[in-house]
């Protein structure tokens, strides 16, 4: 067991710190939640039966970072502790040095649902199945709604790259 668990952990670490930094925009708190998540999924790891891990310890970790935020207090009364910490994605932008801009620019204009989207699609490199189950969501809508980000995303990188 402990053998195959460093191989989920050696496979998924980098998938999960960069969800976990993209929600948080903070080093620090990634570094203790990656930990917190992995702790997690250890305790639990023998008794997964699903074929695909990495849904499973996605789910780890967007609930532990859920949990972060209610347990913080700084949530106010009826926001959405789910997307909380994109809210903090600035910060981290801005300490990131980014060559596009314009990209940049398009990324914080989506609401925190659609950077939750292209967090889990582009950041952590879930596919549209394995996000569908997170979100709870079908996979047609998850797949529409993308590509409305795209769409989206696209209109104001043109308009940016135009001055």
């Amino acid at each position: 067991m402990q053998d195959k668990f460093l191989e989920m952990y050696d496979h998924y670490f980098d998938d999960v710190y960069r969800f976990v930094l993209f929600k948080t925009g903070n080093r620090w708190d990634t570094d203790d939640l990656v930990s917190e998540i992995f702790r997690k999924s250890f305790e639990k790891f023998n008794t997964v039966t699903h074929p695909n891990i990495k849904p499973w310890l996605m789910t780890i970790a967007r609930n532990t970072v859920i949990d972060f935020y209610r347990k913080r207090k700084e949530i106010p009364y009826g926001q959405d502790p789910e997307v909380v910490g994109y809210s903090r994605t600035r910060a981290l932008l801005d300490e990131t040095e980014l060559r596009h801009d314009c990209l940049k620019q398009s990324i914080l204009t989506l609401s925190p649902d659609e950077q939750e989207i292209i967090n889990m699609k582009y950041i952590a490199g879930l596919k549209y199945k394995e996000i569908s189950s997170i979100m709870s969501k079908t996979e047609q809508w998850l797949k529409t709604k993308s590509h409305r980000i795209k769409q989206k995303m696209e209109a104001l990188i043109t308009i940016c790259m135009e001055g």
